[in-house]
């Protein structure tokens, strides 16, 4: 039995080493110490880093709850890219020191994994050892996920799909409940790791068992068996485990990219590196995001032509009939079923978009792209399946075994100066969870927190996304800063990024960076005896952050981190808010039905639409209408303008559709052809939000030059409704304009468009 089960694994276990090899070739400064290494220090891959170490190192008993971002709320761990079923292990195992590098493995070791299994899927279908292997190393090493090093750890395991494709031929050929049982538990790995790759792999099981039971209608039980085991069961699970265990409340039903990050055909037939890589940029190809490269490579492609012409030619004396009846053509139809899913059709069709809109879990899939993997493996296993089945039926077989062995060597070629350049990025950052890379400020800094005891800290410039919907951006330094400290010295920060974060959570964080009369009600949710520190570098700050600090007393500094312990009655005063009221209360000319002032000249535009009977802010109506390109919110000639500055502000109802789009203000002039956009405002950073509501503002100078002022929307294309309300044009040198309102019971004081409420500062 010994001896069997050696012979059986001896050319899956040479694929391996072959494969190792080529990996060894590549990635051998991070194979030979994997710990002292980070694939990259930015975006998506920085925190991807940090959540998992924060969870691998610190977690103590509270597996779903992530402790270190997110303060006073903290987040689920799902929702972070901690690798959460990972996290767990490293950190039972006591190996949280390794962890950097044990993920570094992961992602690595999956390359000669994925040629294990690929080499078994093409000895399955009977095509022999040694085209098994170079094939088998050569989809390996092509594979559409390379780049997923450099960001998305989680995505980055090539081998999920082919062992997924091994798993369901062992389903098929060998004993179904067993292997069923083994799949599942596969799949609900993938979803503990990140649930996207777990819904990639269960589409696949979809669709393969779908065709499955068209092909035979008599094996409905069995393919519903297998759905119910590999679909259904790791969706409802890990569903009721979401239920169960997150405590955030309105998270974004709609992730943004439906509709933009998604595939098309050159996605899969352009080169986007390699010797082929100047041939889309000579034709001007449309190079979709980089999200949904899945490039076949050449000689696939040339494979693939050269198969189907020779089908063409022996049409006659083949068994057509069979070779669409095969096994791997049904995989073929699946991903091919897969691929234009991945296209985002028929739903970007305007006339189909009813369809998404109508079945929801539909635009869970935020980036499409991402499905065109499965048929990358899929249709290069298969080509080389049918280019091994034209060599055995003809007798000229040198000419096919230069054309594939050609043809593989040609892929390494298309491979190499992607794969380096991917080596070279990943290898260029030391290991920052390792104290000694720290630089000497912010080890000094750690050390300084970690004496005084803080509680929490504040990092500026401030980042917290992403709702997707409501959002403060930051910076990648202050970011990374951010993370490193959280990390060595196990405190939480109130920065944030992760997914669909609670839209409630992220409006409180937005307003805490509101104007100075506004009422910041996240400062309310804070510990009262916590004590939390303010930490800026030396990155750009915004008027709001340097408000901020400007309130605050420094209580260290080095040459690149100042420390400031955070008083949070200096940042939340009521001191502007009475300014406010006391201007309001010597107001006394009223201007209009809506507005009174403390000068009876004073000069603005008010527009409220109040005509159009729709969900509305104050009044009887909003401007509504449909995303598209420009949408026209106000304009002006300036002949009915003064010289001199401008304020304009209006309301965006964030709750109809995401606040995913901009506003601009463009100036026509009388000796020029063309606008000039003079200001605008992303709406999702926005921090004066009100109930769904949230306040644009930009300015502009009327002079002698000036012909007209327009106000646009920009439109994102994505065919969704808008609103808009409650337009102020004024004078920035004119006095101050008042209006009053109620929400519900809610007295609301509005001030040059502000809307404040009546008893803020009060208990409630």
């Amino acid at each position: 039995m010994i001896r069997t089960l050696l012979q059986r694994l001896k050319y899956p276990s040479l694929t391996f080493l072959l494969s190792t090899v080529i990996l060894f070739y590549f990635f051998h400064t991070i194979l030979l110490a994997p710990n002292d290494y980070m694939f990259t220090a930015h975006g998506d891959g920085a925190m991807n880093y940090y959540s998992y170490m924060f969870q691998a190192t610190y977690e103590s008993g509270d597996f779903w709850n992530f402790k270190g971002m997110n303060y006073p709320y903290y987040e689920h761990v799902v929702y972070t890219g901690a690798h959460p079923l990972q996290a767990f292990v490293v950190n039972k195992l006591g190996l949280a020191e390794y962890g950097v590098g044990i993920l570094n493995l992961m992602m690595l070791l999956s390359y000669p994994i994925a040629s294990v299994f690929l080499f078994l899927i093409l000895r399955h279908y009977k095509v022999s050892i040694l085209w098994s292997i170079v094939a088998a190393l050569m989809i390996t090493y092509l594979t559409p996920q390379l780049g997923r090093m450099t960001g998305h750890f989680a995505l980055s395991y090539v081998f999920a799909i082919p062992a997924m494709w091994w798993l369901l031929l062992k389903c098929r050929h060998g004993h179904g409940p067993l292997w069923a049982i083994i799949s599942f538990l596969y799949l609900f790995v993938f979803f503990m790791t990140h649930p996207y790759l777990g819904m990639i792999l269960v589409m696949f099981c979809l669709l393969f068992w779908t065709v499955a039971y068209l092909y035979n209608r008599s094996s409905w039980k069995t393919s519903a068996g297998f759905i119910a085991m590999q679909v259904v069961l790791p969706i409802v699970l890990f569903r009721i485990l979401m239920f169960i265990t997150d405590t955030h409340v309105d998270r974004i039903d709609e992730p943004a990219g439906f509709f933009q990050l998604h595939a098309g055909w050159s996605s899969i037939l352009a080169a986007h590196h390699g010797p082929m890589s100047f041939l889309p940029r000579a034709i001007h190809m449309n190079m979709l995001t980089w999200e949904s490269w899945a490039y076949l490579g050449l000689s696939t492609i040339l494979f693939f032509v050269y198969a189907v012409t020779y089908l063409f030619s022996k049409r006659k004396k083949l068994p057509l009939n069979r070779i669409f009846r095969h096994e791997l053509f049904m995989f073929f139809i699946a991903a091919y079923a897969i691929l234009i899913f991945s296209f985002c059709f028929p739903f970007k069709l305007s006339f189909m978009r009813w369809m998404a809109d109508s079945f929801g879990p539909l635009k869970q899939f935020r980036v499409l792209g991402r499905f065109t993997w499965i048929f990358y493996y899929v249709f290069t296993t298969g080509i080389i399946v049918a280019l091994y089945q034209i060599y055995l039926a003809e007798k000229k077989r040198t000419l096919i075994v230069l054309f594939f062995f050609g043809g593989m060597a040609f892929s390494f070629m298309e491979t190499h100066q992607a794969t380096k350049e991917v080596a070279n990025v990943i290898s260029a950052q030391h290991n920052s969870f390792k104290h000694e890379h720290l630089d000497p400020d912010m080890q000094d800094l750690v050390r300084y927190v970690q004496v005084n005891e803080y509680d929490a800290f504040i990092f500026l410039p401030f980042f917290h996304l992403s709702s997707e919907n409501i959002m403060i951006i930051g910076e990648e330094q202050a970011s990374f800063d951010a993370y490193m400290l959280s990390y060595h010295t196990e405190l939480p920060m109130m920065n944030c990024l992760a997914s669909r974060m609670s839209q409630s959570e992220s409006v409180r964080f937005n307003n805490f960076f509101g104007r100075e009369f506004v009422e910041k009600e996240l400062t309310y949710d804070l510990p009262v005896n916590d004590k939390i520190a303010l930490i800026t570098n030396q990155d750009f700050l915004n008027h709001n952050e340097l408000r901020m600090t400007y309130t605050q007393k420094v209580a260290y500094q080095n040459e690149t981190f100042t420390v400031y312990l955070f008083d949070r009655e200096a940042w939340n005063t009521n001191y502007y808010f009475d300014e406010v009221k006391e201007k309001r209360n010597l107001s006394s000319y009223k201007l209009t039905e809506e507005w009174w002032s403390s000068d009876p000249e004073v000069w603005f535009v008010y527009e409220s639409w109040d005509g159009m009977l729709t969900e509305s802010f104050k009044g009887r109506g909003a401007l509504q209408g449909i995303k598209k390109g420009h949408e026209l919110i106000w304009e002006a000639d300036a002949d009915d303008l003064m010289p001199g500055e401008y304020e304009v502000s209006y309301w965006y109802n964030h709750g109809i559709d995401r606040a995913d789009l901009m506003t601009i203000t463009e100036l026509y002039y009388k000796d020029k052809d063309e606008p000039e956009w003079v200001d605008d405002y992303e709406f999702k950073e926005g921090n004066e939000i009100v109930g769904q509501w949230m306040r644009a503002e930009m300015n502009f100078i009327i002079d002698e030059n000036v012909d007209s002022v327009k106000v646009f929307l920009l439109g994102n294309n994505s065919r969704k409704p808008f609103a808009v309300d409650e337009l102020l044009v004024r004078r920035t040198d004119g006095p101050d304009l008042f209006s009053k309102s109620i929400i519900g019971s809610e007295k609301y004081i509005i001030y040059n468009n502000f809307w404040l409420r009546e008893n803020s500062f009060k208990p409630k």
